[in-house]
């Protein structure tokens, strides 16, 4: 048996890297020593320096089935490259060693930084600018053995070094630039010739551009910033270092003209950068850190047809919504204008940017590239914006070949390790929407949608992170994100909307601390600390988890703005939604305001926001409490563990005082008959009966969804759970509005904010086309449908649950113990089953009948 998929920090070989602590990982494939069932009994990993090939790890051999390995304060220093394998033993003592990889330390201090930071001329608030253009020119007159470059800027940068891009788009990503900044580390040893011209444009990114609902920019600074050290490695053994200074050549005369995350960019091809000024030494006081995620970069192409509208427009059409940019080659006249606008849907065949708007009269992204042509043949292509769009509206041209175009997704270097088919070719197609909307909504941190915000909402990220986590490997991505969590928290705990954030005041600032969308800082640590069995999502998260649960228990019992409420005018508004004073009281979580279940059908939620919702968010108050004692009692905080289990207890016995009647929720909705089942919060006797009134709920609703953004991961889930799995089926395979298959029917080739975006005369609504949160059922495929589960370490649960129309289904898992697959099918009244389990690993198999 040989170790694959070797991974340092959930990333292959990574480069630039500066973890204390280091998480090795491998799992299993087939080799011709290997026999059925292969288990590792030892394994030993050896950490070699590249360049001098001392050992600088050897665990020996050690008796473990274990496939991952932590090197705790490892030591090493700045630069240092390091190759490593596993050797490993199986059950009849047969080794076999892996493959090498490799991975690269960055740079671990502010001391190793001799670069400085440099901007151009001041920039006022008032204005946006062209993009900055800075040159450096030198000489390498040596053999070059290595050569590292290490670069972040306050904006978005691109570095060309001899005319050659270097990899990723929309570098540095994005922080809490008040808190937090990123380096990337490159291997430019290939690329470096005797003469050497280095050119790197700096734009306003999320640093200054606009961000988040409002469209508020310049919400970190007003001046961009670039960042820059060239180490160059010569076979003598010299060094030089090539850093950013007050020598690099600077302009703001090049051809991008204006460039903004949302609107779009201005480029005019007649504009060539003079650098005819030199770079200003400035200041920044936030020193950089290594990336911990994923670069951005390109990924699919698409050739687009061309229609032309019932009015003449051209438009051109790409087949699939995405998050990315279009890129073209023209020939126009010297000076002409052609304008592309991007969007995600027609309107009765015409060009619409009705689901870019905030409301009827206010646009939330411009999504255009406005193109000033040479004369001559001309490449363009986006480099400081990206937009969710499937169709382009070309306007300035009078003959359009489809074939000058080509969409480009963008999105975090994400592998897609899930699959799923079955016989619903519908239900197969929703699931393409839904891996088309994480990758979509997965550039550098996981957003809410591609176009109108582009922003990090907690509560969509919490509901989507277990499905995610069977389509994509989420380790690396969200451990970065929850960084953006913990450096938003506010000081009294609350946890914010949006990370990073998107205004200096958040929009809604009030919202903060919303319950279900806030619990993402428990929710999706315990997640992940489940599915990798990697207890640093505890270690790391804990300030963030324990600030929040400080401000969740002073919530529950801090009760004056309620009274305030109450003796004001709008008491008649706010108090059907309180509770009645009772010993309970102080465990009922009322103050604040809350996004709820948002979008549930037919709620008017904005209507609804500022209102109390003691119900949902004393629910996630006990689920919240219940996961975080699990997890406090691991690491041995037993103290604060006692804690968190009595005040789950007792906020439970509270919600079943206020909200349970008889056995029976007090508000026979969808969503509180789905939470109270999912979270636990009904006793023993109830559950039947809440269950029993679900089950008859979804069929008078005639199989449509009744979920918002919180509950719909769970209702399928508890619908089979408690033996209504005819009734799961139905509600899945549903093509009638709401429901999942009504968008595919609609034409969705993306997971839409809302179930309904069209209205009855087929005109396009207000809101999303791009935005995974009802995508979150898909979780329902992988576990349900084909059954699979990690439950614990090298070990799964197979319990797949054929039902309704489905003849066969299939899905492939690449597990963090290795590939699983499981798939089933119906054929003269018998179901057969396929299922396979990576090599060192046990599942336990549970399989129905006919």
């Amino acid at each position: 048996m040989k170790a694959i998929n070797l991974k340092v920090n959930y990333r292959t070989n990574p480069l630039g890297i500066d973890d204390k602590h280091l998480r090795f990982t491998w799992c299993y494939a087939s080799s011709g020593k290997s026999i059925a069932n292969d288990k590792q009994c030892a394994f030993q990993l050896v950490a070699k320096d590249a360049d001098t090939e001392k050992v600088l790890l050897d665990t020996k051999k050690v008796q473990s089935s274990s496939m991952n390995y932590v090197w705790e304060k490892h030591g090493l220093l700045s630069r240092t490259r390091v190759v490593w394998s596993v050797i490993v033993w199986n059950q009849d003592g047969i080794e076999e060693s892996s493959d090498s990889a490799v991975f690269e330390m960055g740079l671990l201090g502010k001391e190793d930084w001799t670069a400085q930071w440099i901007t151009g001329h001041k920039m006022s608030r008032k204005r946006r600018y062209p993009v900055d253009e800075f040159r450096k020119e030198f000489v390498a007159k040596k053999t070059v053995k290595k050569a590292r470059l290490y670069a972040t800027a306050c904006g978005v940068y691109k570095v060309v070094l001899n005319q050659r891009r270097l990899p990723g788009v929309l570098a540095p990503g994005t922080t809490e630039y008040g808190q937090r900044l990123y380096y990337q580390t490159y291997d430019v040893t290939s690329l470096l010739n005797e003469k050497n011209t280095l050119d790197v444009s700096v734009g306003d990114g999320w640093y200054l551009g606009k961000l988040g609902f409002l469209n508020v920019s310049h919400r970190f600074g007003t001046q961009r910033k670039l960042l820059l050290q060239l180490e160059i490695n010569y076979t003598d053994g010299t060094r030089e270092v090539i850093d950013s200074d007050d020598s690099f050549l600077w302009c703001q005369d090049g051809p991008i003209r204006y460039a903004d995350l949302k609107d779009g960019e201005v480029y005019d091809s007649n504009m060539i950068p003079s650098y005819r000024e030199n770079a200003t030494l400035t200041k920044h006081d936030i020193w950089p850190t290594a990336a911990k995620n994923q670069m951005i970069l390109e990924h699919e192409h698409f050739v687009p047809k061309l229609l032309v509208s019932p009015s003449g427009n051209k438009i051109l059409d790409f087949g699939q919504n995405m998050a990315g940019y279009i890129a073209f080659k023209i020939r126009g006249k010297k000076g002409q204008v052609i304008t592309l606008r991007m969007g995600e849907c027609l309107d009765h065949e015409e060009f619409s940017d009705t689901t870019l708007r905030k409301n009827e009269k206010e646009i939330a992204a411009k999504q255009e590239i406005i193109f000033t042509c040479s004369g001559k043949e001309d490449e363009f292509h986006p480099e400081f914006f990206y937009s969710g769009f499937r169709y382009a509206l070309v306007e300035g041209l009078e003959e359009v070949n489809p074939n000058d175009f080509e969409a480009i997704a963008v999105y975090s270097d994400l592998s897609i390790q899930g699959d799923f088919f079955c016989s619903n070719e519908k239900l197969n197609q929703f699931y393409r929407n839904t891996v088309w909307s994480l990758k979509s909504n997965f550039v550098d941190i996981p957003t809410d949608c591609p176009q109108r915000e582009k922003s990090g909402w907690d509560g969509d990220a919490q509901v989507f992170l277990s499905t995610a986590s069977y389509i994509t490997d989420t380790a690396a991505f969200f451990r970065k994100w929850l960084v953006d969590v913990k450096d938003c928290q506010r000081d009294d705990g609350r946890v914010a909307n949006v990370s990073p954030s998107a205004h200096k005041y958040q929009h809604k600032e009030g919202m903060s601390g919303s319950a279900g969308w806030a619990d993402a800082a428990v929710i999706i640590p315990y997640t992940l600390w489940k599915l990798y069995g990697d207890d640093r999502f505890i270690y790391e998260n804990y300030s963030l988890m324990h600030g929040w649960k400080e401000y969740v228990i002073h919530a529950c019992h801090d009760k004056f703005l309620k009274k305030l409420i109450l003796m004001s005018p709008v008491r008649k508004q706010y108090a059907p939604h309180y509770v009645e004073k009772s010993e309970y009281e102080k465990y009922i979580f009322e103050s604040g305001n809350h996004w709820g279940e948002w979008l549930e059908p037919d709620i008017d939620s904005i209507k609804e926001m500022n209102l109390p919702k003691p119900e949902i968010a004393t629910a996630y108050t006990h689920y919240s409490m219940e996961l975080l004692a699990e997890m406090l009692f691991y690491i041995g905080k037993k103290e604060e563990a006692e804690q968190c289990e009595d005040f789950s207890k007792k906020t439970k016995e509270a919600y079943n005082f206020y909200f349970v009647e008889n056995g029976k929720i007090k508000a026979p909705r969808q969503s509180p008959l789905v939470r109270a089942l999912a979270l636990g919060l009904l006793s023993e006797t109830d559950v039947k009966n809440v269950a029993k009134e679900l089950n008859e709920n979804v069929i008078q609703r005639n199989y449509t969804v009744g979920t918002g953004f919180l509950s719909t991961p769970y209702v399928l889930h508890v619908l089979t759970k408690f033996g209504y799995i005819d009734t799961a089926y139905k509600l899945m395979e549903n093509e009638q509005a709401p429901g999942w298959l009504a968008m595919v029917d609609g034409g969705a080739t993306t997971i839409w904010e809302k179930y309904r975006m069209y209205d009855e005369q087929d005109h396009p609504l207000i809101g999303s086309m791009n935005h995974y949160s009802p995508g979150a059922m898909c979780s329902f495929l992988f576990d349900t449908v084909c059954g699979i589960h990690v439950e614990g370490e090298n070990h799964f649960v197979i319990h797949p649950i054929p039902g309704g129309t489905l003849k066969n289904a299939s899905c492939v898992y690449e597990s963090p113990y290795g590939v699983v697959k499981c798939s089933w099918k119906l054929e003269n009244g018998k179901y057969y089953y396929d299922i396979s389990i990576p090599e060192n690993t046990t599942a336990e198999i549970m399989l129905e009948e006919k």
